[in-house]
């Protein structure tokens, strides 16, 4: 299903086609890369609306995170779900998480139970941030289109947290919920399906990932801060190539600048 050049790395060459309704936003939640740079890679200009039927060319690379042997690893600043199995990624989906001001937690968590078609008892304090805003407050929404949660929801022991449909597929790949992790309708229903109860998992916050390529290269993946926890760049790069057996053989001005963009690309920092 997925090609995995590297044991550390993700390596795809994808060529998508256009559908009706899609616009750069939302092919972002699709591919898992900023519309800026699919369209920069295809040499179009950002706002060129796009055809039905139109080709976009991209290679996605993605470091993959810390492993566990079996269950579920959430990265936030990746937006990114993957699934391990025996130690080995089995696959991967992209996410929207909390926004900067109401954060996913992170932390190790259970699928405590799933629920097709669930209603939403909406939370005492998005009742209240409707009212700050000046609308009614709603206490539930039932199933059906105007659900936010979609039609299909797995409920972590991170308390209130879930991962869920959405009726904003153009919100994946971007930090807009209240916490919990939507996920594209499709997606949604294959895991609801495939994932039991029971199944352990881990959400973590790892702006930084280094790997060894399979011919000996040295590879990172730096993202932005979103969530503002003072991350030291400098010191979680030495720690990624410290693991990596690697301090002594990197060019420091390339990690250098991989630092000062944060574009969540994977640099070759190689000597």
């Amino acid at each position: 299903m997925n090609l995995y050049a590297d044991e550390g790395i993700i390596e795809k060459d994808i060529t998508y086609t256009v559908v009706k309704g899609d616009y750069g936003g939302m092919i972002e939640g699709k591919l898992g890369l900023e519309w800026s740079r699919i369209a920069s890679s295809n040499q179009i200009k950002y706002n060129t609306p796009l055809a039905i039927g139109q080709k976009l060319n991209i290679k996605f690379r993605r470091i993959i995170p810390p492993r566990i042997d079996n269950g579920i690893v959430i990265n936030i600043p990746d937006r990114t779900l993957y699934r391990f199995s025996e130690g080995k990624l089995k696959d991967y989906y992209f996410i929207a998480a909390g926004k900067p001001t109401w954060q996913t937690p992170l932390g190790e968590f259970t699928i405590k139970s799933k629920a097709k078609d669930p209603t939403w008892y909406v939370p005492l304090s998005i009742q209240k941030e409707m009212e700050d805003s000046g609308q009614d407050a709603i206490v539930e929404i039932s199933p059906g289109p105007e659900n936010p949660l979609g039609k299909y929801w797995l409920q972590l022991s991170l308390e209130g947290i879930g991962l869920h449909g959405t009726n904003a597929p153009q919100s994946i790949y971007k930090f807009r919920s209240h916490g919990c992790m939507r996920l594209r309708p499709e997606v949604a229903e294959f895991l609801f399906n495939d994932v039991v109860a029971g199944t352990k998992g881990i959400v973590m916050y790892e702006t930084v990932k280094a790997a060894k390529t399979s011919d000996n290269r040295i590879v990172i993946e730096v993202y932005k801060d979103f969530y503002k926890r003072r991350i030291n760049y400098d010191e979680k790069i030495k720690e990624r190539l410290k693991e990596l057996n690697a301090l002594d053989r990197v060019d420091w001005n390339k990690i250098k600048e991989a630092i000062e963009k944060k574009d969540g690309l994977v640099w070759d920092v190689s000597l």
